[in-house]
């Protein structure tokens, strides 16, 4: 179901946005090389519900932890573990926030150390992002979207995700429509006024091959190459968008 949100709903969702940008400040300056990701995940967890939130994540399905961890080859939903984090991984943190009933939902990805790899698909996954949030106004079409976010993934000769998408997001965690990271002009759903939608470019290196670990959550490349994958919520406008999550 797509929800087309009031007032009230926006003001309620950007509340959770809110908490959700003061964790992402927090992980950004407490997470450090050594550390593993189960330990993160715990200190993120007793953050988000010390600012008064609840983690998303938690027990939704039977996802067993606060928030998804993945490192280099691990596309999404990683899983925190006993792993610690070491010179040179590349780690996204995709981060649900519920508050008074309303949920935040977005991803980002922080290079230790020093990684060229890393930071040339970490570059052109955000880039991918941020081109794609560009078109985001009333009457634009999810297929639109997508049709630029692989555009921009194939230009620096990345592979896109065919099997998972983004979604709306903001009375419930996944709501319609889904986004995929590919598309045709003009096609899929027509976006309108008060949508609050999550777009998330999924890139792989050298192919889109991908399989699910045995925990059945965390998605890795098949050849084992890196992956990223970077996420903003974004509230659509009449003649625009506001990134939520920014």
């Amino acid at each position: 179901m797509i929800y087309i949100k009031n007032s009230k709903e926006i003001s309620g969702i950007k509340e959770a946005c809110k908490i959700w940008k003061d964790i992402r400040a927090f992980v950004y300056h407490s997470a450090k090389i050594g550390m593993t990701t189960l330990e993160l995940d715990i200190l993120i967890g007793n953050e988000i519900k010390r600012l008064g939130g609840t983690p998303t994540f938690y027990k939704y399905g039977d996802f067993p932890n606060n928030i998804c961890i993945s490192v280099n080859d691990e596309l999404i939903h990683g899983i925190p573990s006993q792993y610690k984090i070491k010179n040179g991984d590349m780690v996204t943190f995709d981060i649900g926030v519920t508050y008074n009933e309303y949920v935040c939902d977005s991803a980002f990805t922080i290079i230790f150390g020093a990684n060229e790899e890393a930071q040339k698909i970490s570059d052109a996954t955000y880039e991918s992002l941020m081109e794609t949030i560009k078109i985001i106004k009333s009457q634009v079409y999810t297929g639109d979207l997508g049709n630029v976010t692989e555009k921009i993934a194939k230009k620096y000769g990345y592979e896109v995700v065919k099997d998972f998408s983004g979604h709306g997001c903001g009375k419930k965690l996944h709501e319609d429509p889904s986004i995929l990271n590919y598309g045709s002009i003009n096609s899929g759903v027509k976006l309108v006024e008060g949508m609050t939608i999550c777009i998330e470019p999924m890139l792989l290196t050298g192919s889109d091959e991908y399989y699910i670990e045995n925990n059945e959550w965390t998605v890795k490349s098949r050849n084992h190459k890196l992956t990223c994958h970077w996420e903003h919520m974004v509230l659509v406008k009449k003649d625009g968008f506001e990134i939520l999550t920014e």
